[in-house]
């Protein structure tokens, strides 16, 4: 690529797309702002019209709109895509801008299935191509400092176990219209992969992949009860997980979470070491574990055996004392605090050359999707199952039918 500015197509303007793009605002007020969103592309006209008017309104230039992105590819000379498509598009797509020569951030999970998401891998290997995955969640100031106090840090001694536990109501279903596309897609498990372990699970189950290391086994009841009555998988979509995780270090916490438990509701998301615990009460943080938005920041408690507590903001401090101002810089340029910015400002880096990697490539986000296939492995089978048996193919029972929906051998 040339010295010229950086110019990004941004395919799939949903939800998720905003926030993309008012990240790419922050960078640009942050001063790392050399790039240009060049294209966006989308089927829904109205959807599409919608992004080009909040991208020329926050980043200055209305880029040019598609309906389709091979064509967006054949016009546009591109040195990155940025795909936010529901899960079953994502290898067709960034498969085909990598071999278009246009390097790819995929938005979480990788792929559908892990047969999908090795394609998406080899792709990148055999092209060259930069894959970065986007997963905000482990590039928050708040988990970067949770993974520095609980493995390098000493205050928690050796981590030990974790218990991440959440139960709420159910929300009251809508019934003025037809229920929008976002929610019309994560109910097909063809094109969404699963529920809610397979979507903002995901956060959770790289998260924990970050924060404790490499999960060994899973053993998992992921059920629905939303109908009065429990209904299993794969007939099911689940609403309600019990699940315990083994990690290769020797390490063993609990997962689950039900949305549709009528009455009381409550959380807590708890890590214990040999000295001490930290907690959090963030809403939604079964999911999202150190989650920020506009509105607030990642909050938690560390206490330790002698009953000191410390809070984030008295940790942060010595977070960033214990790291260079190199090392600073480079997890938060020009103090971006912003998982989406950040992911972006490193795969433009990347591309460019100015990293040697970026943080979660393709196989790497693969092992994330297979601790959340191996939830779902493991709530078909009844059996214990070992992630790296689901990451070979060996056990893929629950993906085999949405494998050969989408033609993937």
């Amino acid at each position: 690529m040339t010295d010229d500015a950086f110019r990004m197509g941004l395919v799939g303007t949903g939800i998720i797309a905003r926030r993309h793009i008012e990240s790419m605002a922050e960078l640009k007020q942050r001063g790392l702002d050399d790039f240009v969103l060049a294209a966006v592309c989308d089927m829904n006209e109205e959807a599409l019209n919608e992004a080009a008017a909040l991208a020329e309104d926050l980043l200055g230039q209305r880029p040019a709109t598609y309906a389709d992105y091979r064509e967006m590819l054949d016009e546009e000379t591109l040195d990155g895509a940025d795909l936010c498509l529901p899960h079953g598009l994502h290898h067709t797509a960034s498969i085909d801008c990598m071999d278009a020569g246009v390097h790819v951030l995929c938005e979480k999970p990788l792929g559908i299935t892990i047969k999908a998401s090795r394609l998406m891998a080899e792709a990148a290997d055999r092209t060259g191509s930069v894959l970065s995955v986007a997963v905000p969640q482990r590039r928050l100031p708040g988990m970067r400092m949770v993974q520095w106090v609980l493995n390098e840090s000493g205050l928690m001694g050796n981590p030990l176990t974790f218990f991440h536990t959440m139960v709420r109501p159910p929300r009251p279903r809508r019934s003025d219209g037809p229920l929008p596309y976002a929610a019309q897609w994560r109910r097909d498990r063809l094109m969404s992969g699963g529920g809610p372990t397979m979507d903002g699970g995901f956060h959770w189950c790289d998260g924990m992949r970050f924060l404790m290391g490499e999960v060994d086994t899973v053993y998992a009841r992921a059920i629905e009860t939303s109908e009065g009555e429990v209904r299993s998988l794969p007939d099911a979509r689940e609403d309600t997980l019990f699940s315990v995780f083994t990690f290769k270090n020797g390490l063993t916490g609990t997962w689950s979470w039900s949305f549709a438990a009528p009455g009381e509701g409550f959380q807590k998301v708890l890590f214990y070491g040999s000295e001490g615990s930290l907690s959090t009460d963030i809403s939604h943080a079964i999911f999202h574990l150190y989650w920020r938005t506009s509105e607030w920041t990642e909050t938690g408690l560390l206490t330790q055996r002698d009953g000191t507590q410390f809070t984030f903001d008295e940790l942060m401090p010595r977070y960033k004392d214990a790291l260079s101002e190199e090392q600073w810089q480079l997890l938060f340029p020009n103090e971006l605090m912003n998982g989406f910015g950040y992911e972006i400002w490193e795969f433009i880096e990347a591309v460019r050359g100015n990293r040697d990697s970026v943080e979660v490539d393709a196989w790497d986000g693969l092992k994330s999707l297979a601790v959340c296939e191996a939830v779902y492995e493991s709530a078909v089978s009844g059996e214990v199952v070992k992630v790296d048996d689901v990451i070979s193919g060996k056990v893929d029972a629950y993906q085999a039918p949405i494998n050969e929906h989408w033609g993937i051998k």
